[in-house]
């Protein structure tokens, strides 16, 4: 006889920001952000890539999805750390930890001032 199987659709990723630390200076320290991942489908499925981005409008950093002018994205940097790696199974309606670093590495020879006291708005986006 004859049948047929039904193959499930991937699920979608759940990103949230659990913690904040740290304080960046130009030149030295550094932010780190602990963002949840959860795999919100019933399955499981493949993590692949992490990208975090410093937020930009204008190239200028945001801050609550405001621009801040003459505050620089290009300034800042980001490095991912406790990534579950490419091609890692994640269960489903499981969750993981993705750790986001944020530095401004040298010290600019322009004015900086106008990124004092400001928390970059930064985006973890999971492929």
């Amino acid at each position: 006889g004859t049948g047929s199987a039904t193959v499930g659709s991937t699920g979608t990723w759940a990103v949230s920001q659990f913690s904040t630390s740290g304080t960046i200076y130009p030149g030295s320290g550094s932010s780190t952000i602990v963002y949840t991942v959860k795999n919100t489908g019933t399955a499981d499925q493949q993590y692949g890539t992490a990208t975090a981005t410093v937020n930009s409008s204008g190239g200028n950093i945001t801050v609550g999805g405001n621009a801040v002018s003459g505050c620089l994205a290009s300034w800042f940097t980001t490095a991912i750390a406790n990534d579950p790696g490419l091609n890692t199974n994640i269960v489903g309606s499981a969750s993981v930890q993705v750790t986001v670093t944020v530095s401004m590495p040298s010290d600019s020879t322009d004015n900086q001032n106008a990124c004092q006291g400001k928390a970059p708005d930064v985006t973890l986006s999971i492929s």
